[in-house]
């Protein structure tokens, strides 16, 4: 049974809620943009100004949740293979190169981040400071780094997940698989 603190969970709840409310901000600022564009001749103001800076900070808002919840796209080729203290070994040495990018992302971010506060860098539409949209990312990569740190500890002290067991999708794959070979028999 997992037991999680209620602020991490707050954190991820609104985290997650705030990502879901941008993406219907994209999704009506484009409808509205592109019916105005081709029916009246006449394109939202700053749509697209609107719509970068929201995917933005969606894509880097999503990022500590998809990497909390283990579920970044993988290529699985080793599975068979590995025993289980392989696959937490490879797991550290992924999580550790994840943690070295985060940690330049989020440097180079920061920095770059000075910089438009120092030049007073802004959008052309609304004229939106970019400076804390900057600060804004870093600090979203900053909490992936943290969750990676969790990942890569609660690996090397051979806790959660147990990647002895197959998961879900393996699981299903396994079963499906066998299926079909007992249908291809009866054929």
């Amino acid at each position: 049974m997992k037991t999680r603190l209620y602020p991490i969970d707050w954190i991820n709840k609104s985290i997650e809620a705030i990502a879901n409310i941008l993406l219907c901000i994209m999704v009506t600022l484009t409808c509205v943009d592109v019916v105005g564009r081709y029916f009246f001749s006449a394109p939202l103001l700053g749509a697209h100004e609107m719509i970068t800076l929201s995917m933005g900070i969606m894509i880097f808002l999503g990022m500590p949740l998809v990497t909390a919840a283990r579920e970044h796209l993988a290529v699985d080729i080793t599975s068979n293979i590995l025993s289980t203290r392989m696959k937490r070994i490879q797991q550290v040495i992924v999580n550790l190169f994840a943690l070295v990018t985060f940690l330049m992302f989020s440097y180079l971010l920061w920095f770059h981040g000075l910089g438009l506060a120092e030049d007073f860098i802004a959008t052309d539409d609304f004229e939106i400071e970019l400076a804390p949209l900057a600060f804004f990312l870093a600090t979203m990569c900053i909490l992936t780094i943290v969750v990676l740190l969790n990942h890569i500890f609660s690996d090397l002290l051979g806790k959660d997940p147990n990647y002895s067991r197959p998961t879900p999708r393996e699981n299903s794959a396994t079963v499906s698989s066998a299926e079909n070979a007992e249908q291809s028999k009866r054929q």
